[in-house]
């Protein structure tokens, strides 16, 4: 595999080493070039990763190998690579992708989930006023919903009993006679609920809140009482179902299957027998884990109850009809953060709350690096779009604005005119095509592609800044960057020209020719005599073996068939072999078919003796193999050009005994 390969595969992957003081010391110069203590030390542990011992041997190894990476990527500098447009164009897409999987992981991600993990330490109950308002609905019905909600958060305000206001206000119908209340729930909730959950963990006990928009509507909360969550829990049950016509019946027939349970048969196997839970029987009555309000309460109830692994409940009676609920294990990730990661990242970068913390974080960039936006300018150039500026034939080129003036600021240097907004949005067509069936929003168009550029050069500048604030960043926009040098470098010096040299190529196949030798062949041939008398066949088995197979053929097949054969060439190694003599015209013994009515055999008809390969046969090996002699020759030639010296006082130090 190419380094570019290599690093490529490195996208996602965080180096948390931390560089001390000592690792700004010069370990290696090439060409004048410094690679100090910590950059070799990152891509040593990095690539060697429990096999960095620091050993004289290892580290003596990986210099060479490091010291001939950086001879090429010397090289490619000196041919000014580095310039090259297309070069910075993909590096530029590596950066940006690394510093968005950077700041997700380092500024999103591990901050959801350290809030998540935080509020899965408490259930919530909380009693609510419900107006249900959809995304869907139209205007005039949002705007209902919105008066309603606020009319109630009024009359809380004015004195108003919350129990009363739930019946003259909310319209969850399922809460109305508990007053709102809706029992105990924990993070996280679904999607579209976010805010809510936001209000559950940081409402005051009793407070109430102000009206929050969800994906169903919007609620007025009041926190009853917040206790030590009660997590996840695995269990295995046996369920009769409900049936009023046979209700004392399934009653004692549940008690009786306790009974057994009790009496110490095997639980899975009672399950399998007697459960009418169809899903789960197969399993030994086992469900997958589960958290609060996934099912009926009498049977959570009764599965949290339970405090051992192995522990069996009373028969208990829920909707659905009576359990008997044993307990397998109660997961807890609370400990493992990678578990805890594992289990949730996914779910965490799908919710809403991912997206708004995203938006969050560009608006505390934008706020942090002095963001400017130059709204004359930007007003001026949408309003001297038309609607064409909805389709695919947009053409920026096309506009009388002065396109040098500078709409958006970060940091007072990082400056971004109105030329580079129109590349942006040219390339955007997927945002402007949105908006093409209403030609009246043109300037909504523009503001929303106005937002999504800003929101990039956000991330653009924090990229900067990352490389200041982590060193372990600066390390992968380095390791990028010089994979990117060295693949392009090796790419003319090696790759492109074998399979452009075809005089060089040819030069050294002529020179190492008997490297590339065929396998040794012969041409296998299986006989088949159709005939049930023994001595018939034995006769032409011998003229096979004295003559040739045209002259048997042309000699008993006359009238029919009488002998057939097929024949392939295969290698030595190929299995039909396995019992033959490797010499021609020596047949194997005469086998009678099952039938009765033939007679068979196989023989070595002609032998194809070893020979070297045609260029043509071993091109794919030949131009892997002239690779590697023009990758020697190449390091070589850059080892005569260009000094390496290694600081051996400060490798002394490196070194673990």
């Amino acid at each position: 595999m190419h380094l570019k390969s290599v690093i490529t595969l490195s996208l996602f992957v965080i180096i948390t080493k931390v560089f001390g003081q000592s690792d700004n010391d010069v370990l290696i110069t090439v060409n004048k070039s410094p690679v100090t203590v910590g950059e070799f030390k990152y891509i040593y542990e990095k690539n060697n990763g429990k096999e960095a011992d620091y050993s004289e041997k290892s580290l003596n190894e990986y210099i060479d190998l490091y010291s001939k990476f950086k001879l090429k990527v010397e090289r490619a500098r000196n041919l000014k690579l580095d310039t090259i447009q297309s070069l910075n164009e993909e590096l530029n897409g590596y950066k940006r992708q690394l510093a968005n999987s950077y700041l997700t992981d380092k500024e999103l991600l591990e901050h959801l989930l350290s809030e998540l993990k935080e509020r899965q330490k408490q259930d919530v109950r909380f009693k609510h006023i419900l107006v249900l308002s959809k995304d869907r609905d139209s205007d005039s019905l949002k705007k209902v919903a919105l008066q309603k909600i606020n009319k109630a958060k009024s009359d809380l305000i004015s004195g108003k009993k919350f129990d009363i206001a739930v019946k003259e206000y909310s319209e969850d119908k399922s809460s109305l006679e508990t007053g709102g209340d809706i029992g105990f729930f924990t993070a996280m909730l679904p999607m579209g609920f976010y805010e809510l959950e936001n209000a559950l963990y940081t409402l005051p006990i009793g407070k109430v809140s102000e009206p929050i928009k969800t994906g169903i509507g919007y609620h007025i909360i009041v926190v009853e009482e917040r206790r030590p969550s009660r997590g996840t829990i695995e269990v295995a049950h046996i369920l009769l179902r409900k049936d009023e016509a046979k209700k004392e019946a399934i009653k004692t027939k549940i008690e009786e299957i306790y009974a057994k349970v009790k009496a110490g048969e095997d639980f899975s196997t009672l399950a399998s027998t007697y459960s009418e839970d169809k899903q789960t029987t197969k399993n030994g009555g086992v469900l997958a884990a589960f958290g609060i309000n996934t099912y009926d309460k009498a049977f959570e109830e009764a599965a949290f109850s339970l405090k051992n692994d192995g522990e069996v409940s009373l028969p208990i009676e829920t909707k659905a009809g009576w359990h008997i609920i044993k307990r397998i294990k109660k997961p807890d990730y609370s400990n493992d953060a990678n578990a805890f990661k594992k289990l949730h990242e996914v779910n965490i970068k799908r919710d809403e709350r991912f997206t708004i913390a995203r938006k969050k974080l560009v608006e505390d960039i934008k706020k942090s690096s002095g963001y400017k936006e130059n709204t004359s300018v930007f007003n001026k150039y949408a309003e001297s779009l038309n609607e064409e500026f909805l389709s695919f034939k947009w053409n920026p080129e096309t506009s009388t604005i002065d396109m040098k003036q500078t709409l958006l600021s970060y940091g007072g240097d990082a400056t971004y005119t109105l030329a580079e907004f129109a590349t942006f949005s040219k390339k955007n067509t997927k945002t402007r095509l949105k908006y093409e069936k209403n030609p009246a929003s043109v300037k909504e168009a523009a503001q929303a592609l106005l937002v999504e550029f800003s929101e990039e050069k956000a991330l653009d500048y924090e990229q900067k800044q990352l490389e200041i604030k982590y060193p372990d960043f600066k390390a992968l926009m380095r390791e990028y960057e010089e994979g990117i040098l060295l693949f392009e470098a090796t790419k003319q010096a090696v790759w492109d020209r074998a399979n452009q040299d075809s005089v060089g190529l040819q030069a050294f196949y002529d020179k190492n020719k008997q490297n590339y030798l065929t396998e040794e062949k012969a041409n296998f041939v299986a006989f088949k005599i159709m005939t049930n008398d023994m001595k018939e066949a034995e006769k032409i088995q011998k003229m096979v073996v004295e003559k040739s197979i045209e002259e048997v053929t042309k000699k008993y097949n006359k009238d029919k068939q009488v002998v057939t054969f097929m024949e392939e060439t295969l290698e030595k190694t190929n299995s039909k072999f396995k019992d033959m003599t490797w010499a021609i015209k020596k047949p194997t013994a005469l086998v009678k078919e099952s039938a009765g009515d033939a007679y068979t055999f196989n023989m070595i008809n002609m032998i194809f003796p070893i020979r070297p390969k045609t260029l043509k046969e071993a091109r794919g090996y030949i131009i892997a193999d002239y690779q590697d002699y023009l990758e020697k020759e190449w390091l070589t030639e850059l080892a005569n050009t260009y000094k390496v010296d290694v600081n051996k006082a400060v490798l002394t130090k490196l070194i673990k005994k």
